[in-house]
């Protein structure tokens, strides 16, 4: 409470009559969250707002509940209700504590609850959120340049008129929004600073050199540009529970009871399985004892690095041992390509060519009805990952056993543990992308051949269960599945705004670096003047004619159609539930 008290006297301080928003609202949040904790009766001062958002609730209905609900959903720290039950939402209360007796009003949808009073709030937090205090300015991290120029709205509600536009640097922009809470801050045009608890519906990441316009406080510093925005996250000022949020499903696993324990890891040859499997053996008793004997465990751990192309290394593939499951195991393989093309670095980065033939070759053997089975250890036979990557690793564990308490001798066993865990992740059957990739007759761009051969990022559906529902689909970037972005369901046009970037990137760093250094080696050079003399080079130089700056040219198109043709995708009918595609 002391902290509510001085973050509000600190702000009711600083944004006098300062902010101006423009807001248009998310729905309440329907699903189960923390219940928000009541601090107590707050004043609203003269020509200030104790609260800058006022929700679209009907006042002659509102309830605590029905207030918090709708502050939840649109992500803000702070409910307040006044009046019979107007409710305001805000990241800071901008108003001192007064004695709880003024608020006494009761709710008009619930007479037995109280709605502030007559310039005096009920104020509930938000128990999720992290203090303001415990972040700092230097946790805002840069997002790029995102445009600013729609129908719907601002992208960031809040214009922070109390910092000098004449003077405005990044860092003002950024201090502004941090003493408001606020998790994002954006500057625009030269000398506009802008916050927001979310980013606005039709918003988009925009080319970075959109962004050209110089702060009027620093001109070694960019301000966004004309209907641009440089746009800065604190994602410590954020909610840490969200509304949707699921507690992540935990598992374990029971260990006989043990006063001693070593263990001892062995590497074996590639395996025919990379699951992890158990066995414990239990010596013979004749007697009762008091006394333990020992029990040993061992376990194959599949590798962390399964193929290996310069500085990436994918995530190991699941075990297959039918044409179902080896078809889930393809998808798992499809969608790390584009996190090869990511992380490789020049010039290991044409691997990752091989790397998606090696990941379609898996989808060629599961259709292909193999003799002798459809299973992992017979594909990995005819064609072992490359690049160098460590074999599974098998570990010994032997631990002191509970003390028989039979005279009856048993007999020696070999035991599986039963199974303790719940599904926490499920691999996607197919890697089906919700973006549409990008079409022109003239440069020769389209599905199944874009520029250079770079495919854009998979956006599909999440495969991890501690993000359902909030967050149905991923973008698939990184060989890591929790360390890729994720998605809420209005959020799929920006996810395939995001892929498109991607792909930009990937095309110049990848496309046009190999345009620019074949045309630096001359149109006769051979191709093993380059790196390596891998069949994906033979394949890329002769097909790679551009010149560098046509190159770019391409890259840049494709880019702009790709924000074009994905503007308004929906993602509608696409992962309904967990684990049920």
């Amino acid at each position: 409470m002391a902290a509510l008290r001085m973050a509000a006297a600190m702000a009711a301080v600083a944004l006098v009559g300062t902010v101006q928003a423009t807001e248009i609202p998310l729905p309440p949040c329907l699903d189960p969250f923390q219940p928000f904790v009541y601090s107590g009766c707050f004043k609203e001062l003269s020509g200030t707002q104790l609260l800058p958002f006022r929700t679209p609730l009907d006042q002659s209905e509102t309830t605590v509940e029905s207030c918090v609900a709708m502050c939840k959903g649109n992500g803000y720290r702070y409910a307040g209700l006044v009046y019979y039950g107007v409710c305001y939402c805000g990241q800071t209360v901008n108003g001192p504590e007064v004695d709880d007796s003024q608020c006494n009003l009761p709710c008009n949808g619930n007479e037995l609850e109280t709605c502030g009073g007559n310039g005096v709030f009920s104020i509930y937090s938000d128990p999720t959120f992290l203090p303001v205090e415990d972040v700092t300015v230097a946790d805002y991290k840069p997002l790029g340049c995102w445009t600013d120029n729609s129908r719907l709205g601002r992208a960031l509600t809040y214009r922070q008129d109390q910092v000098d536009s004449a003077t405005l640097t990044t860092e003002k922009c950024l201090h502004a929004c941090h003493q408001g809470g606020y998790p994002f801050a954006g500057t625009e045009y030269s000398g506009e600073c802008y916050c927001g608890v979310v980013i606005g519906n039709d918003t988009y990441a925009a080319p970075a050199e959109e962004c050209d316009m110089p702060c009027n406080g620093d001109s070694d510093e960019t301000c966004g540009g004309r209907g641009r925005l440089n746009l800065y996250v604190a994602r410590e000022l954020e909610s840490l529970e969200p509304c949707g949020h699921q507690p992540p499903v935990s598992s374990s696993s029971t260990l006989p009871p043990s006063s001693t324990a070593t263990s001892t890891s062995t590497s074996t040859p590639p395996p025919e399985t990379s699951s992890i499997t158990s066995t414990s053996t239990t010596p013979e008793t004749s007697t009762s004892s008091t006394s333990s004997a020992p029990c040993v465990s061992t376990t194959v751990v599949p590798p962390k690095c399964e193929y290996k192309c310069g500085k990436w290394c994918s995530s190991p593939l699941p075990d297959w041992d039918d044409a179902k499951s080896c078809k889930k195991a393809w998808s798992t393989c499809a969608i790390q390509v584009a996190s090869c093309f990511k992380q490789a670095g020049w010039p290991d980065v044409l691997d990752c060519f091989d790397f998606g033939e090696w990941c379609a070759d898996i989808s060629k053997y599961c259709d292909s009805n193999p003799r002798g089975g459809c299973r992992k250890g017979d594909f990995w036979g005819k064609k072992p990952p490359k690049g160098g990557a460590q074999p599974p690793t098998t570990i010994t564990v032997t631990t002191t056993c509970a003390p028989a308490t039979s005279t009856t001798p048993p007999a020696a066993s070999t035991t599986k543990p039963p199974a303790s865990s719940t599904t926490t992740k499920c691999p996607v059957p197919t890697p089906t992308n919700i973006c549409v990739q990008a079409s022109d007759w003239l440069f020769g761009y389209g599905p199944g051949k874009p520029v250079g051969g770079i495919e854009m990022p998979i956006v599909t559906c999440n495969d991890l269960a501690e993000d359902w529902p909030q967050f149905p689909f991923k973008g698939y970037t990184d060989p890591e599945s929790h360390k890729c972005r994720k998605y809420q369901r209005n959020q799929c046009t920006n996810a395939c705004t995001e892929a498109c970037k991607e792909q930009y990137e990937d095309c110049v760093d990848v496309y046009a670096e190999g345009c620019k250094r074949k045309s630096n080696k001359g149109r006769d050079a051979s191709y093993f003047e380059f790196h390596g003399s891998s069949g994906v080079e033979k394949r890329t130089f002769s097909r790679w004619h551009d010149s560098y700056s046509g190159a770019i040219t391409k890259c840049k198109a494709q880019y702009s159609d790709c924000l074009r043709v994905n503007r308004g995708v929906t993602g509608a009918g696409k992962c309904p539930k967990f684990c049920g595609w």
